[in-house]
């Protein structure tokens, strides 16, 4: 019997190329794993610092105001 010429034995692209990676039916690969993992890494990371630059920002205004309206009036005729 002879073969389908409809597809033939090697997938190609519109471009004439073989495909380099075969389709994986168990998920990525390990290197696309750790390329998330390295990726959603840096964003906690980046989170945190962010959180950090705000707090400290929130103190240094709190600290002013405190040392500016917490002071008390001045003293008069002694």
């Amino acid at each position: 019997m002879e073969k389908s010429r409809s597809f033939p034995s090697t997938y190609t692209n519109g471009l004439g190329c073989g495909s380099t990676r075969s389709y994986a039916f168990n998920g990525p690969t390990e290197s696309e794993r750790e390329m998330k993992r390295k990726k959603r890494i840096a964003e906690y990371n980046m989170f945190t610092t962010g959180t950090k630059i705000k707090s400290t920002v929130r103190e240094s205004f709190k600290w002013i105001k405190n040392k500016f309206t917490d002071a008390p009036p001045p003293r008069y005729g002694i």
